[in-house]
C-alpha cells in the first residue's frame, strides 16, 4: 500500500515509535503521521519495566493508555534467587527489589510485546505500516523523503520531520550522525516468552540465577495466572566471536517473513538450525547452573529464541538528538546499558517532550531543536549514569544497587506536566 505525504514520518514501531505518534497527534490533532515498521507485530521480546517516571510520562501523554496497560502488569508476590548451583540465597513474598523500586510511585512490569501491542491497537487506522524496512531518507529545504523497502518494492514517503525510533541499531541515526555502531560490552543475551514449568519455584513472581559477574538469568511469570514466563539469560561473550550471536545486531529467529513464498520452507528450516544452535550456545555458557535452569532452557521451542550482543554508546557520542528535520528518540538517541532499568521510560520521557515541542512549533526543525534543547541534559544524565554503572560492575568496584542510584539521583521522581492539544494552527512546513 502507498503511504501519501504525511508531517511527521517515524521509523520504528516498537515503544518508543508508538508512544511517539501517540504524544504528536494528540499534541497537534489533525496532524499527518505515519509509523513504519519493517516487521509484523507478533509476540517476541521479554519483559520491560516501567519505573515511576515512566508511567507519570505515559500519563502526561494520555491518561487513557494506563488501563488497558495496567492489565498487563505483573506483580510479583514471590521472588526468589538462587546462586549457580541451585542454593537459595534469598527469598521474600512482598515482591523484594521490584516493589522498593515502586516506592516513589507505580511501577509497571509488562510483557514487551504487550506494551507494544497495546499502543498499537489504541492508534487511529492507518497510522501504523508494517512491512517497511527503512533504508535511507533524502532532506531538503522542504522536508525529508524516507525510502523504504516494503514487499510491493521500493516505497518513497515524503514528509515534514523523520524522526528515528529504529533502536540501539539505528539507521536512521548511522545516516544523521555516521558514527558507527554502538559498543560492544562483551555479553550475549538470550530470551525468550514460553509456559511456565509445572515444576517451577514460583507460581507468580521473579526467579534469578547467578549474580554480579556471573553469567545470570533472570524470570518473570506473566500473566494472571503465571501460566508463561519470560527468561533472559546473560552471560560474558568475546568479541571475536561477535558474529556467532548476530554480529552488531539483534538476531531472531521467529520471523514470519517468506511465509507462503517460494522457498518459505527451506527458510524455516534455516532457521529452526539456527534456533537450536542458540539453544545450544546458552546452555554451554550455563553449564554446570541448577537443573531446573539449564531444562528451562532446553526445553524452550528453538524457534522462539532472541540472541544478540549487549551493546551501548557513551554519554559523549551522543550529544547530537536532532538536525534540521530528522530527530532521534529512544536507544536510537541515547543507547545506555541495562542498569537503572530505564531504557523504555527514557523512550517515553522522549516521545512526551517530542509532542510538546511540535505542539509548539508545528513540524518545523524549530520543534526538533526545542526537543533536544529539552531531552539531551536529561536523557544524557541517565544514561551517563547507567554506562558508570557497568563501568563499575566490571571493574568489581559497583558498591550502589541501580535502584539506589535511581532514586538518589531523582529519575524514579520526576514528573511532568500533562500533553495538551496545541491551540495553534498547523505551521507551514
Amino acid at each position: 500500500m502507498t503511504i501519501p505525504g504525511v508531517d511527521v514520518c517515524v521509523v520504528g514501531g516498537g515503544p518508543a515509535g508508538l508512544s511517539a505518534a501517540h504524544a504528536l497527534l494528540i499534541a497537534r490533532p489533525g496532524l499527518r503521521v505515519a509509523v513504519c515498521e519493517r516487521a509484523e507485530l507478533r509476540p517476541r521480546g521479554a519483559v520491560v519495566s516501567i519505573p515511576p517516571n515512566g508511567v507519570r510520562a505515559l500519563e502526561a501523554i494520555s491518561p487513557e493508555l494506563m488501563p488497558a496497560l495496567r492489565r498487563h502488569n505483573n506483580v510479583h508476590l514471590s521472588t526468589r534467587s538462587f546462586s549457580p548451583a541451585g542454593e537459595l540465597v534469598s527469598s521474600s513474598e512482598d515482591g523484594g527489589l521490584v516493589t522498593k523500586i515502586g516506592v516513589k510511585g507505580e511501577l509497571l512490569l509488562l510483557p514487551w510485546y504487550a506494551l507494544q501491542a497495546e499502543l498499537a491497537a489504541t492508534l487511529p487506522d492507518g497510522v501504523l505500516h508494517t512491512g517497511h524496512k527503512f533504508l535511507r531518507y533524502e532532506e531538503g529545504a522542504d522536508g525529508v523523503v524516507a525510502v523504504f523497502e516494503t514487499p510491493e518494492g521500493t516505497h518513497r514517503l515524503q514528509a515534514s520531520l523523520l524522526i528515528g525510533c529504529d533502536g540501539e541499531q539505528s539507521a536512521v541515526r548511522e545516516q544523521l550522525v555516521g558514527d558507527g555502531p554502538p559498543q560492544f560490552l562483551g555479553r550475549a543475551v538470550w530470551r525468550a516468552v514460553r509456559p511456565r514449568p509445572a515444576d517451577w519455584p514460583v507460581e507468580k513472581g521473579f526467579v534469578g540465577w547467578g549474580g554480579l559477574g556471573q553469567p545470570s538469568c533472570l524470570t518473570h511469570t506473566i500473566g494472571e495466572d503465571g501460566g508463561m514466563l519470560s527468561w533472559q539469560a546473560f552471560a560474558p561473550w568475546p568479541a571475536d566471536r561477535l558474529d556467532e550471536i548476530g554480529g552488531g545486531r539483534r538476531a531472531y529467529t521467529a520471523d514470519a517473513a517468506g511465509a507462503g513464498q517460494p522457498g518459505a520452507r527451506e527458510q524455516q528450516q534455516a532457521a529452526a538450525l539456527l534456533g537450536r544452535q542458540r539453544l545450544e550456545r546458552a546452555l554451554t555458557a550455563f553449564e554446570g547452573y541448577d537443573p531446573r535452569l539449564r531444562d528451562l532452557i532446553a526445553t524452550t521451542d528453538p524457534a522462539i529464541v532472541i540472541e544478540h550482543g549487549q551493546f551501548c554508546r557513551e554519554p559523549d557520542q551522543c550529544q547530537v538528538y536532532a538536525r534540521g528535520r530528522v530527530a532521534l528518540t529512544g536507544d536510537a538517541a541515547h543507547l545506555g546499558t541495562p542498569f537503572l532499568a530505564q531504557g523504555c521510560s527514557q523512550a517515553i520521557e522522549d516521545a512526551l517532550e517530542l509532542g510538546r515541542a511540535v505542539g509548539a512549533h508545528g513540524p518545523t526543525p524549530e520543534a526538533l531543536a526545542a526537543y533536544q534543547e529539552v531531552r539531551l541534559p536529561l536523557s544524557g544524565e541517565v544514561q551517563e549514569a547507567s554506562v558508570q554503572l557497568f563501568k563499575e560492575l566490571r571493574s568489581g568496584t559497583m558498591t550502589k544497587h541501580e535502584i539506589e542510584v535511581n532514586t538518589q539521583r531523582g529519575f524514579t521522581s520526576r514528573t511532568f506536566a500533562p500533553l495538551v492539544a496545541s491551540p495553534a494552527p498547523m505551521a507551514a512546513a
